[in-house]
């Protein structure tokens, strides 16, 4: 049951201060919380758009197949989701890994809250197909 003062006195100083600094922890850390949910929701936004991209990539190099790749590095920066944060860059380099595998390799970088991410990405395309080296 709530007790009700009779002189007719409000809180004390100590009591209102006391309920302002916890009210301050509260608020404080709920900002915290729902900066981080934030910044991990577009981290894992990026993530998805980065290996969508990449999976692409590699579909498309390996429908053009072993005899259509040329060995050297190609800048794939242009080609890049817009929804990545820049500055980003990319590049594809395709390689001899044996006289009938060649390897193909992407890289993409990308600005993450100020912070440069790199992925890296690796497949290899036989002369006789997909997994038949």
């Amino acid at each position: 049951m709530l007790k009700i003062r009779k002189d007719g006195s409000g809180f004390t100083i100590v009591e209102l201060i006391i309920t302002m600094l916890v009210g301050g922890v509260l608020v404080g850390s709920t900002h915290i919380i729902l900066m981080s949910q934030v910044h991990l929701s577009e981290q894992a936004r990026d993530l998805v758009i980065v290996n969508a991209y990449a999976e692409n990539k590699i579909e498309s190099l390996r429908s053009i197949g072993f005899a259509g790749l040329t060995n050297g590095t190609t800048s794939i920066a242009s080609d890049l989701p817009s929804e990545l944060k820049s500055p980003r860059s990319g590049t594809l380099q395709i390689s001899a890994y044996s006289t009938a595998i060649k390897k193909a390799d992407i890289s993409i970088t990308y600005n993450d809250q100020g912070k440069s991410r790199t992925y890296s990405y690796t497949t290899y395309v036989g002369e006789l197909g997909v997994g038949q080296y």
